[in-house]
């Protein structure tokens, strides 16, 4: 009898444990998982720079108007997501860190070749978080803000 109590709560116990969710690598890539969580997940990647209005136009992937001296990012394609649609991440306000300092930014854009946690900059932002644009690169982290 007390063999097959004892299996019986063993077994309740792997079950609970199996049945447990778990976190796929898309729930930390998308904006709506991590706005419910509240959580702050940080991403870190290079940091390179751009200007919207020669370089792809003045309209970013994410739709409204941009300047070269808007205060917007073009993030990762694989954090973006389809490139002939828009995004979750456009319009989100994420805080970008450098070895310059930090900055709010909106994404508006998209940026094909970049890497996941890579963001392409608009020069003003630039300046602010890596410094100078003669080394056109630089180590960032960044998250929502």
């Amino acid at each position: 009898m007390m063999r097959s109590t004892l299996f019986f709560v063993l077994m309740m116990f792997v079950t609970m444990i199996v049945a447990a969710p778990i976190r796929s690598s898309s729930d930390e890539d998308s904006t709506e998982g991590l706005t419910k969580r509240g959580s702050k997940s940080t991403f870190s990647g290079t940091g390179t720079w751009f200007l919207p209005a020669t370089e792809g136009g003045s309209t970013g992937a994410c739709g409204p108007k941009e300047g070269n001296n808007s205060p917007i990012v073009a993030l990762n394609s694989p954090q973006y997501g389809n490139m002939s649609k828009k995004s979750s991440w456009c319009g989100k306000k994420i805080r970008i860190t450098g070895p310059k300092g930090s900055v709010v930014a909106t994404v508006n854009d998209a940026c094909p070749e970049c890497k996941h946690g890579d963001l392409d900059l608009t020069p003003v932002l630039f300046k602010k978080v890596i410094g100078d644009m003669d080394i056109g690169v630089g180590k960032i982290s960044w998250h929502l803000a």
